[in-house]
């Protein structure tokens, strides 16, 4: 067994095919064998009792007859003797052990089995010129050692030709099994040496190892997407960071040169400085909540039963303390609770309210935010009445550092606000959908469970 499992795939799978279709036939043959040793029992039995009842017959109607020419002509032993266990006539070289005289009424056949002949043996009543007697007939036959002999050498051919046919079966499934599987190691090590475009052809995708493919292209793709993102993230966010970091650096430059003797520039420069850091400073903070976002992990100890409205008008309060132009109204039905972390809940308000904010040109900026139940689904809505989304540009506005266009760069914005609500929300499983017209406003809509 160990040597068995050191051997490769390919030699395994062929030594079990070969082993089952030989194991099969196998027993197919030994079935045919047992049907055919059932067949010739029962002929054997019922031509010694067809042999019995002619012997009786003639012995009734011919009280002459000579039991010699009978029993040779029928080529059988036989021994007939009375009921006071007397012999008659015996054409036997000795008595049967197996002779029954306590019970001489009864019928009796059985065959000695082996494969060199069958010792068939009646013991049964016969009536010779009116008075009751025994009749103990033994008959040697070979009727299922001839069928050996006239199907042996088929089933010697059989056998040799199953075993090759098997070999070469066994092999062929076991390459078309290996190759499928070669197929998919050569895609990976492609994939290793020359990226991760590559994917694994697929012939036909009701075929299991094409379902196995094609779960290796889906996985590959999401790792590609992945990649790309990841990759993306990077170039962006270096971009971001490059920008404050540069004019710092001139700035410090600057001074270092001659700057630091004019006071004005002195003076201009520290504060550029200063607001470049707190930039800097707030897409570290961004950066590090959409990472905290992305890979929390959140346990049913941290999770409390929130209400919503509460939380509504602590956040709402809050704005209305800085933002002296914008008018909240809202509409949020009594005792709606959710399941959640108060902090994220509070996160996903001033992330949206914030922008609602930011993205309105109107002198009278409104924001109306509504709450209710529906279908068993807590639908959060906030619509205002900001510069809209180009509706192209909707399924790309929770990607990471994506803003629409230039004039939307506002209040130290990044583009990432967006994509730590997105990810809050699937979090918990949420849905987030977001309507939105040029220059009438937008309605951004979460439902949670």
């Amino acid at each position: 067994m160990k040597k068995f499992k050191q051997l490769s795939t390919f030699w395994q799978m062929s030594i079990l095919t070969f082993l089952a279709i030989v194991s099969i036939i196998v027993i197919m043959m030994i079935a045919q064998l047992a049907v055919v040793r059932v067949w010739t029992v029962k002929y054997e039995k019922d031509d010694i009792e067809a042999k019995y009842k002619e012997i009786s017959m003639l012995i009734n109607t011919n009280s002459n007859i000579s039991y010699d020419n009978l029993f040779d002509t029928m080529d059988l032993d036989v021994m007939i003797y009375n009921q006071n266990k007397e012999i008659i006539y015996n054409s036997m070289s000795e008595i049967p052990s197996d002779l029954e005289f306590d019970n001489p009424y009864r019928i009796k056949s059985k065959i000695l089995l082996n494969f060199k002949y069958d010792n068939v043996i009646l013991n049964a009543p016969v009536t010779i010129n009116g008075v009751k007697n025994n009749i103990y007939i033994f008959n040697k036959t070979d009727v299922f050692k001839d069928y050996l002999e006239a199907t042996l050498h088929i089933m010697i051919f059989v056998v040799l030709l199953v075993i090759i046919i098997s070999i070469l079966a066994g092999m062929y499934i076991s390459k078309k099994f290996v190759n499928k599987l070669k197929k998919l190691r050569d895609t990976m090590e492609e994939i290793k040496e020359k990226g991760i475009s590559n994917r694994v052809e697929i012939h036909d995708e009701k075929d299991d190892f094409d379902k196995v493919n094609i779960v290796f292209n889906s996985m590959m793709d999401e790792l590609e997407n992945s990649f790309n993102a990841q990759k993306q993230f990077v170039n962006d966010a270096s971009h971001e960071l490059r920008t404050p970091l540069t004019i710092i650096n001139g700035h410090l430059k600057m001074l270092d040169r001659w700057g630091k003797n004019d006071k004005g520039t002195l003076d201009k420069s520290i504060k550029v400085s200063l607001n470049e850091v707190e930039r800097l400073t707030k897409l570290v903070n961004d950066l590090l909540q959409l990472s905290k976002a992305e890979n929390e992990l959140v346990g049913n100890s941290n999770l409390e039963e929130v209400n919503i409205k509460n939380v509504v008008n602590e956040v709402i309060y809050d704005f209305e303390i800085i933002n002296k132009d914008v008018k909240f109204t809202y509409d949020i039905e009594d005792n709606l609770k959710l399941y959640m972390m108060r902090e994220h809940l509070k996160q996903l308000l001033i992330i949206f309210i914030d922008n609602a904010i930011k993205y309105c040109d109107k002198e009278e900026k409104k924001i109306h935010i509504s709450i209710f139940n529906h279908n068993n689904n807590i639908k959060i809505c906030i619509r205002d009445n900001g510069i809209g989304i180009p509706e192209e540009d909707i399924p790309k506005i929770t990607d990471k550092f994506y803003r629409v266009d230039e004039s939307r760069k506002y209040n130290n914005s990044f583009g990432i606000g967006l994509s730590i609500a997105a990810q809050i929300i699937k979090l918990y499983k949420g849905s987030l959908n977001i309507e939105s017209k040029i220059d009438e406003g937008t309605n951004v809509i979460i439902a949670f469970k």
